[in-house]
C-alpha cells in the first residue's frame, strides 16, 4: 500500500451541517452537501453529485449546526466562499453511493 504524504499546513476541525453548493459555470441550481471538516485553507464535504477537480463553486454554510471551534482558535468555518474542487472520491455509506470532495478557498479570509 502506498503511504501518502500529508501536504496540509493548517489543522483540520471536524464539523457537521448542511452546505449549499452553487456551480459558477452554468445555471444548474443548487446542490446540497454536508460538511465533514474544514481548515483555514479549505473544506472537506460530501454530496450525492460528483464535482470534478478544477470546478469552481460558491459554498454557503449555515452556522447553526456546526461544531464550534474554541474562541481563541485562529480558524472558524466560513459562511460563504468561492472554492476550487481538488479531489473527488465515490464512497458507499449504508448501501447508497455519495461523493466525498476536498476544496481549497480561492481567496484568503
Amino acid at each position: 500500500m502506498v503511504k501518502l504524504q500529508e501536504k496540509r499546513n493548517h489543522p483540520r476541525h471536524h464539523g457537521q451541517g448542511q452546505l449549499t453548493l452553487l456551480l459558477t459555470h452554468h445555471n444548474n441550481g443548487q446542490i446540497k452537501g454536508g460538511l465533514i471538516n474544514f481548515s483555514a485553507q479549505g473544506i472537506r464535504f460530501f454530496s450525492h453529485r460528483a464535482l470534478f477537480p478544477g470546478t469552481t463553486i460558491l459554498v454557503r454554510a449555515s452556522g447553526e449546526n456546526y461544531q464550534h471551534v474554541s474562541p481563541d482558535s485562529d480558524c472558524q468555518l466560513r459562511t460563504m466562499g468561492f472554492c476550487t474542487i481538488k479531489w473527488c472520491h465515490e464512497v458507499n455509506r449504508q448501501g447508497a453511493p455519495y461523493h466525498e470532495m476536498g476544496a481549497v478557498y480561492l481567496m484568503p479570509y
